[in-house]
């Protein structure tokens, strides 16, 4: 079997994703098109198929954006699936909250959304939402976190880039693989989801391995990435907005046997407490914390000695671990994990202020105990 041919960069920009997509050729059996998939051509040529799920899908440029990509293309099979968070949060907002249901703007985006979704369903693309929302905690949270393309079964890109213009603003990462037994895995998983069978996969191929995470029994494919961590010998880089229990156990556990383990994560968090809870833990933890600086970093990645590149849509926390539908991918192409420690992880130290642990906030470890109550109650109630 071939090798997969799969190449890593971080991405986002202040406003909206380049006009020009970056091009890379790392060498002939490993190559890869470094850019926000809806800007590349992928799609605009597809010929047959054209699958595109996201856990955010708004009609603001970057929406429109794909939306004018898939009425271009002639694929005659074309469809999107889109989490049912987004209908009723756009923009990292509650539509329904008492300060944004009068908010024109937030009023006319969702306006927009409609019109965009309207419009390709009369063009014939078919539009799915997952998870519907229930009353029970797990139909409340259990979520489709999954950001996949895949184009022709030929192309796919896994990451965590939505469709929504705030979220590619942010420092982000998607991985295209180009490997056509690999690609064929993910599209059978789409099709999976969209015929509403969320699954429990794994398969391994040349220099990756693919899981596939249904939200109920994720932990079994987690064991493995523990795995890694438990037999790290020298290092472990990890990037990620939100982690939290188990990982910090496992990196704690590393960094006091003796590896370098390092965590950037950004100091703009969209979600606050996770910036605070990360100082407490690495405080700790004896890990090198960095706060990625300037604007919000969405990336997620974790690379472990050198050898073994996690990345997907998974965070390393515990809605990953527990509760979402996720897609995990472990890299180990020389090349891909090169391409990845020269483009995201140098920059982002680099980028990325230094916290002195010993001068981080104690203070009570809320989140931590709010995640620990969540994980009981889950186990008695599921």
């Amino acid at each position: 079997m071939s090798e997969p041919r799969a190449v890593a960069t971080g991405l986002g920009t202040q406003a909206s994703p380049p006009a020009q997509p970056t091009t890379c050729s790392t060498r002939k059996s490993a190559r890869g098109t470094l850019a926000y998939p809806g800007r590349s051509l992928d799609i605009r040529l597809a010929q047959q198929s054209v699958f595109v799920q996201t856990f955010a899908l708004e009609g603001d440029q970057v929406g429109q954006k794909l939306s004018d990509a898939l009425l271009s293309s002639s694929a005659q099979d074309k469809r999107i699936l889109a989490d049912s968070f987004t209908r009723i949060v756009l923009s990292d907002r509650f539509r329904y909250s008492p300060a944004n249901i009068f908010d024109g703007g937030l009023r006319h985006e969702a306006q927009e959304t409609e019109r965009m979704l309207h419009k390709l369903k009369a063009a014939g693309v078919a539009i799915s939402f997952t998870n519907p929302y229930g009353l029970s905690p797990r139909k409340l949270l259990s979520r489709n976190h999954k950001k996949l393309i895949v184009i022709d079964n030929s192309t796919a890109y896994i990451g965590g880039i939505n469709f929504s213009e705030h979220n590619a603003a942010w420092h982000d990462m998607m991985v295209r693989i180009d490997e056509v037994d690999a690609v064929e895995f993910l599209g059978v998983d789409f099709l999976s989801t969209w015929n509403r069978q969320n699954q429990v996969a794994h398969r391994r191929f040349d220099k990756v391995e693919f899981f596939t995470l249904d939200g109920h029994d994720n932990y079994r494919a987690f064991e493995r990435v523990l795995d890694l961590i438990d037999a790290a010998q020298d290092s472990i880089f990890v990037e990620s907005p939100y982690i939290t229990f188990p990982f910090y156990e496992r990196l704690r556990e590393a960094a006091r046997r003796g590896a370098d383990v390092k965590i950037v994560t950004p100091e703009q968090n969209n979600w606050s407490c996770f910036a605070n809870y990360a100082r407490r833990e690495s405080a700790r933890s004896q890990i090198d914390l960095r706060l990625y600086q300037g604007r919000m970093s969405h990336l997620k990645a974790m690379l472990i000695d050198d050898t073994y590149l996690i990345a997907g849509s998974s965070n390393f926390d515990y809605l990953s671990y527990r509760l979402y539908q996720e897609i995990v991918g472990i890299f180990t192409d020389a090349q891909v994990i090169k391409e990845f420690r020269q483009r995201v992880m140098l920059p982002d130290l680099a980028n990325g202020v230094a916290v002195d642990c010993d001068a981080s906030p104690a203070g009570k470890h809320w989140l931590r105990f709010q995640i620990k109550v969540l994980d009981a109650a889950l186990t008695i109630l599921t």
